[in-house]
């Protein structure tokens, strides 16, 4: 799936099929990194987490949560659970 597509759902609980045919829900959202020891353009990259581990990340930036990086390319489709 595009970045474009899947932007209007970060930060938001959301239930996501992935192409291995799993489902996994929990909060996605978009970080630009780059790499300071190279001279290489930002980068953005996603970030997968369950609600509760979001949360605590809000909540205490330093506490130990599970975080997942995940490739746009992963998803094939998103539906918001928010309400």
């Amino acid at each position: 799936m595009e970045l474009a597509r899947i932007r209007p759902f970060a930060h938001k609980h959301c239930r996501f099929k992935l192409r291995n045919g799993k489902e996994v829900y929990g909060v996605i959202w978009e970080v630009q990194t780059h790499d300071s020891s190279t001279a290489e353009t930002p980068e953005d990259r996603l970030f997968f987490a369950s609600v509760r581990d979001y949360e605590r990340l809000q909540q205490m930036p330093s506490g130990p949560v599970n975080i997942i990086d995940m490739r746009p390319e992963e998803i094939i489709n998103v539906e918001s659970l928010a309400s």
